[in-house]
């Protein structure tokens, strides 16, 4: 089932920081070794145990999604829906969201959409 490091213990904190490491590392190494810059960079990172989906936006704006190592392909295209179609609409439309403002997003709406089309995704039943 879906789990979101909202609300989690403080170790939820430890696993986003280095998260956030790991995916600004790989990204520098990606962009060092493309033979052609301005490329779309570090989309998924598969391992035998998960596989970690990863959508930058043009904002710099990170979406990320854990799946089991079973998990076929990319799920770019889901990123890019949870980010245009229930980001946007549920945060970024939201007169109260400030993008400088690096709080948690606390917004219902948006974790009830989210949580609804995630759960709809074979590889979350």
């Amino acid at each position: 089932p879906f789990n979101s490091f909202a609300g989690m213990a403080n170790s939820a904190d430890e696993d986003q920081k280095l998260i956030f490491g790991m995916l600004f590392s790989l990204k520098e190494l990606v962009s060092n070794m493309s033979p052609s810059k301005g490329t779309e960079g570090l989309h998924l990172v598969k391992t035998s145990h998960f596989t970690l989906h990863h959508l930058e936006t043009a904002t710099g704006l990170r979406f990320v999604l854990n799946t089991d190592s079973n998990t076929v392909g990319s799920l770019r295209s889901n990123l890019q829906h949870i980010y245009g179609h229930i980001f946007v609409e549920y945060v970024a439309k939201n007169p109260l969201y400030n993008p400088l403002n690096d709080d948690p997003i606390d917004s219902p709406l948006f974790e009830r959409h989210l949580q609804a089309y995630l759960e709809g995704l074979s590889c979350f039943r």
